[in-house]
């Protein structure tokens, strides 16, 4: 019997899956396997996948999509191992990440590490702050404090969690944002720790043109999200999250006459910080572009 069972959710990037489903294959921790769950009818990648001769490779095929969320959720149900590890289908993993992660595992932690994210543009190290367990998770994720994406990051590639904990709590296939729910119910209604390797075991593939089973939420989609987990986060993170990630994508979306109503609503229900409200303004006064080039200019970077 495996000791770690690997889930991976795709569609329709036959090239990509099999570039991650190697990836785990090559780790020096042989005691695996792989659960690849193909979400929804798809020969080519059905076909690239069985091209894989290996003993440790499981497919599963869903009749229809259930999104990145529910892929995940069916093929854990299918994993027989004791701890369960995530792999997006266009990410890979260095050869030492389940080996080096293993050494931090408990029976209620999530090991997380280090994330290469490569971009068209630039390659970056993500988080740029572990996060240590000293405040509450909600608050690391939406309460920014940089002007650089990534200072507070932890990504479902980097997921290795027991299975006993798996299954206290789920994906929520209906969710906008399925990834920070799930690490935040179990933070918040586990009491699970997240633990870090400080390494960088993972590789990520960012800004890049191409389909994903996990679609980009509107802005009012995220906005009632934040409403539905407000009784588990502080008045920090709802504020931070309504003004950092609702704001943004509202300024992205055009949606001018939101600009009044988040802001008061950040007031009423939050409790915003000077630079929450900083970046607030910066999202909807300082173009995307003109952003970029500012955190290029601060990293040194041509812009």
């Amino acid at each position: 019997m495996p000791l770690v069972s690997v889930v991976i959710p795709t569609l329709h990037r036959p090239e990509m899956v099999l570039r991650a489903i190697r990836s785990v294959l090559n780790q020096t921790h042989r005691e695996i396997e792989v659960v690849v769950v193909v979400d929804g009818p798809d020969a080519a990648t059905v076909a690239a996948v069985r091209s894989l001769e290996d003993p440790r490779l499981q497919l599963i095929v869903n009749p229809r999509s259930l999104t990145a969320a529910g892929a995940r959720n069916a093929g854990a149900a299918r994993a027989t191992g004791d701890w369960i590890a995530f792999l997006d289908d266009d990410d890979e993993w260095l050869p030492n990440k389940l080996e080096r992660q293993m050494a931090f595992v408990r029976e209620t932690t999530l090991v997380s590490c280090l994330s290469r994210v490569v971009t068209p543009l630039a390659t970056y190290v993500w988080p740029g702050t572990v996060y240590d367990n000293s405040l509450p998770l909600d608050e690391y994720l939406f309460d920014r404090r940089s002007l650089f994406m990534g200072s507070s990051f932890i990504q479902t590639s980097s997921y290795l969690l027991p299975r006993r904990l798996f299954d206290r709590i789920r994906f929520n296939v209906e969710s906008p944002h399925d990834d920070w729910e799930f690490i935040l119910r179990l933070s918040k209604e586990t009491g699970a720790r997240i633990e870090t390797v400080p390494e960088v075991l993972v590789t990520l593939y960012f800004e890049e043109e191409r389909s994903s089973l996990s679609s980009a939420a509107t802005w009012s989609a995220s906005l009632r999200w934040i409403e539905t987990l407000r009784p588990l986060i502080t008045p920090r993170a709802y504020s931070g999250f309504c003004l950092g990630v609702v704001g943004s994508r509202a300024a992205k979306q055009g949606a001018y006459a939101a600009f009044f109503d988040l802001l008061q609503t950040a007031f009423r229900r939050g409790s915003p910080t000077l630079y929450q409200v900083t970046f607030y303004l910066l999202f909807w006064l300082a173009p995307q572009r003109a952003r970029r080039r500012l955190r290029a200019l601060l990293r040194g970077q041509p812009a």
